[in-house]
C-alpha cells in the first residue's frame, strides 16, 4: 500500500512540475528576446517575419524523438533554428525554458508561442501558420 501511495505522489508531482514549467514558459509569450546571444543563423531567423526555434540537449530522450520532426519542418520551411542548451545556457534563461525539448514559435524576435515537450508535426505546422 505504501508503494502505491508513493507512486501516486511521484506521478502527481511530475504532472504538477510539468504544468508549472508550461505556465512559466507561457509567461514569456510576447517577450522580445535579445538576439545578441545567438549565432548568425539564429540571428538571421529572428530578423525574419516568423520562425521556429527548437531547444534541446543531446542527452534528452524525448529530444531524440522530437529532432526528426524538427528536421522535417526545417527542410520544408527553412525557418527553423536548433539550439543546443548544453552549449547555449543563456538561451534557456532568455526564454525561461526549464525543460527540453522546447519549441518556440517566433514572430520576428518576439515569442508568439512556446511549448515544452514532444509535439507532433501537424501541431507545430498549424501553430507556425497561425503566426
Amino acid at each position: 500500500m505504501d508503494i502505491l501511495i508513493t507512486a501516486i505522489i511521484i506521478i502527481l508531482a511530475f504532472i504538477g512540475l510539468r504544468f508549472l514549467m508550461q505556465k512559466k514558459a507561457q509567461r514569456a509569450k510576447g517577450k522580445e528576446v535579445d538576439i545578441s546571444i545567438f549565432d548568425d543563423k539564429i540571428k538571421k531567423l529572428l530578423k525574419s517575419e516568423k520562425s521556429i526555434l527548437y531547444f534541446y540537449t543531446p542527452t534528452c530522450g524525448a529530444c531524440r524523438s522530437q529532432t526528426p520532426i524538427i528536421d522535417k519542418l526545417e527542410s520544408e520551411t527553412n525557418a527553423v533554428g536548433k539550439i543546443d542548451l548544453s552549449i547555449n545556457r543563456n538561451a534557456a534563461k532568455e526564454f525561461g525554458i526549464m525543460g527540453t525539448p522546447s519549441t518556440a514559435i517566433m514572430s520576428g524576435n518576439k515569442i508568439a508561442e512556446i511549448f515544452i515537450g514532444l509535439k507532433q508535426e501537424n501541431f507545430l505546422k498549424k501553430k507556425f501558420d497561425e503566426v
